[in-house]
Protein backbone atom coordinates (compact mmCIF):
# COMPACT_ATOMS: atom_id res chain seq x y z
CA UNK A 1 0.00 0.00 0.00
CA UNK A 2 1.23 3.90 -0.52
CA UNK A 3 2.96 4.99 2.02
CA UNK A 4 1.53 8.28 3.99
CA UNK A 5 2.70 11.25 5.78
CA UNK A 6 2.52 11.25 9.63
CA UNK A 7 -0.16 14.13 9.16
CA UNK A 8 -1.98 11.44 6.96
CA UNK A 9 -3.67 9.90 9.66
CA UNK A 10 -6.83 8.13 10.13
CA UNK A 11 -9.73 10.77 10.18
CA UNK A 12 -12.86 8.69 10.74
CA UNK A 13 -14.29 5.25 10.97
CA UNK A 14 -17.36 4.96 9.06
CA UNK A 15 -17.97 1.30 9.60
CA UNK A 16 -17.38 -1.59 11.77
CA UNK A 17 -19.05 -5.08 11.27
CA UNK A 18 -18.55 -8.39 12.98
CA UNK A 19 -20.35 -11.37 12.12
CA UNK A 20 -18.75 -14.34 14.01
CA UNK A 21 -20.67 -17.41 12.15
CA UNK A 22 -20.01 -16.55 8.99
CA UNK A 23 -16.05 -15.60 9.99
CA UNK A 24 -15.95 -11.39 8.92
CA UNK A 25 -14.27 -8.39 10.31
CA UNK A 26 -15.44 -5.69 8.05
CA UNK A 27 -13.37 -2.51 8.79
CA UNK A 28 -13.58 0.64 6.93
CA UNK A 29 -11.91 4.02 7.59
CA UNK A 30 -11.10 7.16 5.72
CA UNK A 31 -8.04 9.23 5.73
CA UNK A 32 -7.18 12.67 5.97
CA UNK A 33 -6.59 12.79 2.20
CA UNK A 34 -9.92 11.37 1.82
CA UNK A 35 -8.53 8.05 0.62
CA UNK A 36 -11.14 5.16 1.69
CA UNK A 37 -9.66 2.04 3.12
CA UNK A 38 -11.58 -1.43 3.60
CA UNK A 39 -9.94 -3.58 5.94
CA UNK A 40 -11.46 -7.64 5.60
CA UNK A 41 -11.10 -10.28 7.12
CA UNK A 42 -12.15 -13.78 5.78
CA UNK A 43 -11.81 -17.03 7.51
CA UNK A 44 -13.77 -18.58 5.31
CA UNK A 45 -13.75 -19.27 1.50
CA UNK A 46 -16.62 -18.32 -0.95
CA UNK A 47 -17.38 -19.15 -4.32
CA UNK A 48 -15.91 -16.15 -6.66
CA UNK A 49 -14.38 -14.24 -3.97
CA UNK A 50 -12.26 -12.17 -6.41
CA UNK A 51 -15.19 -11.16 -8.48
CA UNK A 52 -16.96 -10.94 -4.64
CA UNK A 53 -13.60 -8.13 -3.75
CA UNK A 54 -13.60 -6.67 -7.68
CA UNK A 55 -17.80 -5.60 -6.47
CA UNK A 56 -16.93 -4.40 -3.56
CA UNK A 57 -14.05 -2.03 -4.36
CA UNK A 58 -16.19 -0.59 -7.44
CA UNK A 59 -19.38 -0.48 -5.12
CA UNK A 60 -16.76 1.61 -2.89
CA UNK A 61 -15.62 3.98 -5.26
CA UNK A 62 -18.81 5.01 -6.49
CA UNK A 63 -20.56 4.88 -3.18
CA UNK A 64 -19.57 8.96 -2.74
CA UNK A 65 -21.03 10.11 -6.11
CA UNK A 66 -24.42 11.03 -6.46
CA UNK A 67 -26.15 11.52 -9.85
CA UNK A 68 -24.92 15.09 -12.33
CA UNK A 69 -21.79 15.03 -9.27
CA UNK A 70 -17.92 15.38 -10.50
CA UNK A 71 -15.96 12.83 -10.90
CA UNK A 72 -13.14 14.36 -9.01
CA UNK A 73 -15.49 13.80 -5.54
CA UNK A 74 -14.55 9.83 -6.41
CA UNK A 75 -12.28 9.18 -3.30
CA UNK A 76 -9.16 6.54 -3.80
CA UNK A 77 -10.23 3.22 -2.83
CA UNK A 78 -7.84 0.91 -1.14
CA UNK A 79 -9.58 -2.80 -0.15
CA UNK A 80 -7.24 -5.13 2.21
CA UNK A 81 -8.67 -8.57 2.31
CA UNK A 82 -6.77 -10.86 4.99
CA UNK A 83 -7.71 -14.19 3.75
CA UNK A 84 -7.48 -17.78 5.86
CA UNK A 85 -7.09 -20.01 2.73
CA UNK A 86 -5.53 -19.44 -0.53
CA UNK A 87 -6.75 -18.15 -3.47
CA UNK A 88 -7.41 -19.79 -6.76
CA UNK A 89 -5.78 -19.29 -9.74
CA UNK A 90 -3.29 -17.55 -7.52
CA UNK A 91 0.66 -18.14 -9.36
CA UNK A 92 2.38 -16.02 -6.60
CA UNK A 93 4.33 -17.39 -3.84
CA UNK A 94 3.71 -13.90 -2.16
CA UNK A 95 1.54 -13.88 0.78
CA UNK A 96 0.93 -10.26 0.37
CA UNK A 97 0.17 -9.04 -3.18
CA UNK A 98 -1.07 -6.28 -4.83
CA UNK A 99 -3.56 -5.18 -7.95
CA UNK A 100 -3.54 -1.51 -9.22
CA UNK A 101 -5.03 -0.63 -13.18
CA UNK A 102 -1.98 -0.75 -14.87
CA UNK A 103 -1.09 -1.22 -18.85
CA UNK A 104 0.62 -4.37 -20.72
CA UNK A 105 3.59 -3.03 -19.80
CA UNK A 106 3.18 -2.34 -16.12
CA UNK A 107 2.87 1.24 -16.48
CA UNK A 108 0.07 2.60 -13.96
CA UNK A 109 -2.99 3.44 -15.34
CA UNK A 110 -4.30 5.10 -12.40
CA UNK A 111 -4.22 4.55 -8.39
CA UNK A 112 -7.78 5.09 -7.31
CA UNK A 113 -8.31 1.28 -7.06
CA UNK A 114 -6.56 -0.45 -5.12
CA UNK A 115 -6.90 -4.08 -4.29
CA UNK A 116 -4.30 -6.37 -1.32
CA UNK A 117 -4.60 -9.70 -0.53
CA UNK A 118 -2.74 -10.95 2.57
CA UNK A 119 -2.65 -15.15 2.84
CA UNK A 120 -2.40 -16.15 6.03
CA UNK A 121 -1.94 -19.28 5.09
CA UNK A 122 1.43 -19.00 2.98
CA UNK A 123 4.73 -17.80 4.75
CA UNK A 124 6.96 -14.91 4.77
CA UNK A 125 10.11 -15.48 2.66
CA UNK A 126 12.91 -15.56 5.18
CA UNK A 127 15.58 -13.99 2.53
CA UNK A 128 13.44 -10.79 1.61
CA UNK A 129 11.97 -9.99 5.19
CA UNK A 130 9.60 -6.83 5.37
CA UNK A 131 7.79 -4.91 8.19
CA UNK A 132 4.46 -6.60 7.27
CA UNK A 133 5.76 -9.96 8.24
CA UNK A 134 5.43 -8.50 11.90
CA UNK A 135 1.78 -8.42 11.56
CA UNK A 136 1.44 -11.39 9.29
CA UNK A 137 3.08 -13.60 12.51
CA UNK A 138 0.67 -11.88 14.64
CA UNK A 139 -2.76 -13.00 12.89
CA UNK A 140 -1.00 -16.54 12.89
CA UNK A 141 -0.14 -15.95 16.61
CA UNK A 142 -2.42 -19.40 18.67
CA UNK A 143 -1.55 -19.24 22.24
CA UNK A 144 0.12 -16.35 24.65
CA UNK A 145 3.63 -17.31 24.10
CA UNK A 146 3.65 -16.75 20.44
CA UNK A 147 2.52 -13.27 21.41
CA UNK A 148 5.31 -13.60 24.04
CA UNK A 149 7.49 -13.85 21.37
CA UNK A 150 6.42 -11.94 18.34
CA UNK A 151 6.79 -8.76 21.09
CA UNK A 152 10.25 -9.45 22.29
CA UNK A 153 11.46 -9.72 18.92
CA UNK A 154 9.56 -6.45 17.54
CA UNK A 155 10.24 -2.39 17.73
CA UNK A 156 7.14 -1.75 16.35
CA UNK A 157 4.93 0.07 18.04
CA UNK A 158 1.58 -1.00 16.52
CA UNK A 159 2.82 -4.79 16.90
CA UNK A 160 3.11 -3.67 20.78
CA UNK A 161 -0.65 -1.89 21.26
CA UNK A 162 -1.98 -5.16 19.25
CA UNK A 163 -0.69 -7.57 21.43
CA UNK A 164 -1.37 -5.20 25.03
CA UNK A 165 -4.78 -5.16 23.61
CA UNK A 166 -5.29 -8.93 22.71
CA UNK A 167 -4.02 -9.88 26.32
CA UNK A 168 -6.11 -7.74 27.78
CA UNK A 169 -9.59 -8.70 25.46
CA UNK A 170 -7.91 -12.66 26.45
CA UNK A 171 -8.19 -11.48 29.97
CA UNK A 172 -11.62 -10.02 30.07
CA UNK A 173 -12.63 -13.33 28.50
CA UNK A 174 -10.94 -15.13 31.33
CA UNK A 175 -12.21 -12.47 34.21
CA UNK A 176 -16.12 -12.83 32.46
CA UNK A 177 -15.50 -16.80 32.40
CA UNK A 178 -14.99 -16.77 36.08
CA UNK A 179 -17.63 -14.27 37.23
CA UNK A 180 -20.04 -15.93 35.26
CA UNK A 181 -19.25 -19.69 36.93
CA UNK A 182 -19.28 -17.73 40.60
CA UNK A 183 -22.53 -16.28 39.43
CA UNK A 184 -23.56 -20.24 38.32
CA UNK A 185 -22.54 -21.49 41.53
CA UNK A 186 -24.66 -19.18 43.61
CA UNK A 187 -27.91 -19.76 41.56
CA UNK A 188 -27.38 -23.31 42.09
CA UNK A 189 -27.03 -23.16 45.44
CA UNK A 190 -30.28 -21.11 45.30
CA UNK A 191 -31.55 -23.54 43.36
CA UNK A 192 -31.00 -26.22 45.72
CA UNK A 193 -31.61 -24.64 48.84
CA UNK A 194 -35.16 -24.03 47.27
CA UNK A 195 -35.49 -27.43 46.58
CA UNK A 196 -34.70 -28.58 49.75
CA UNK A 197 -36.74 -26.23 51.36
CA UNK A 198 -39.68 -26.99 49.46
CA UNK A 199 -39.14 -30.76 49.47
CA UNK A 200 -38.64 -30.24 53.24
CA UNK A 201 -42.56 -28.77 53.38
CA UNK A 202 -43.75 -31.66 51.03
CA UNK A 203 -42.66 -33.80 53.91
CA UNK A 204 -43.84 -31.81 57.03
CA UNK A 205 -47.24 -31.37 55.23
CA UNK A 206 -47.32 -35.39 54.45
CA UNK A 207 -45.98 -35.92 58.16
CA UNK A 208 -48.64 -33.48 59.57
CA UNK A 209 -51.36 -35.73 57.86
CA UNK A 210 -49.97 -38.96 58.73
CA UNK A 211 -50.04 -37.91 62.27
CA UNK A 212 -53.22 -36.40 62.00
CA UNK A 213 -54.89 -39.54 60.52
CA UNK A 214 -53.70 -41.49 63.49
CA UNK A 215 -54.66 -39.56 66.08
CA UNK A 216 -57.62 -39.82 64.41
CA UNK A 217 -58.61 -43.18 64.10
CA UNK A 218 -57.27 -43.63 67.54
CA UNK A 219 -59.88 -41.37 68.73
CA UNK A 220 -62.78 -43.27 66.49
CA UNK A 221 -61.33 -46.36 68.09
CA UNK A 222 -61.41 -44.94 71.56
CA UNK A 223 -65.11 -44.31 71.06
CA UNK A 224 -65.96 -48.05 70.19
CA UNK A 225 -66.18 -47.61 66.17
CA UNK A 226 -65.41 -50.77 63.75
CA UNK A 227 -62.32 -50.30 61.54
CA UNK A 228 -65.11 -50.31 58.52
CA UNK A 229 -67.30 -47.79 60.18
CA UNK A 230 -63.66 -45.73 60.55
CA UNK A 231 -63.36 -46.18 56.94
CA UNK A 232 -66.60 -45.04 55.88
CA UNK A 233 -65.93 -41.84 58.30
CA UNK A 234 -62.93 -40.91 56.15
CA UNK A 235 -63.96 -41.30 52.92
CA UNK A 236 -66.84 -39.04 53.93
CA UNK A 237 -64.79 -36.64 55.84
CA UNK A 238 -61.62 -36.58 54.44
CA UNK A 239 -62.63 -37.66 50.81
CA UNK A 240 -60.46 -40.55 50.70
CA UNK A 241 -60.85 -43.62 48.83
CA UNK A 242 -61.73 -46.63 50.03
CA UNK A 243 -58.05 -47.84 50.01
CA UNK A 244 -56.52 -44.86 50.77
CA UNK A 245 -58.55 -45.12 54.15
CA UNK A 246 -58.09 -48.40 54.49
CA UNK A 247 -54.08 -48.11 53.84
CA UNK A 248 -54.22 -46.02 56.80
CA UNK A 249 -55.72 -48.59 59.17
CA UNK A 250 -52.49 -50.90 59.08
Amino acid sequence: MKQHSQKNILRSFTRYETVSTLGILDIQLELNDDAKINIEIQLKQKYNWKKRSVFYLAKMFTADLRRGEDYEKAKRCVVITILDFELEDCVSTDYHNIYMLRDQNGNLYTDVLELHTIDLKKKPHKEQPCPLDEWHCLFNAETEEDLDMIKSGTKNLGIIEAIKELKEISLTDRLRYEHEMRLKAKRDRRAEDKFVYVQGQKDGIEIGKAQGFSVLIDYMRSNGLSDEQIIAELMVKCRLSREEASSLLH
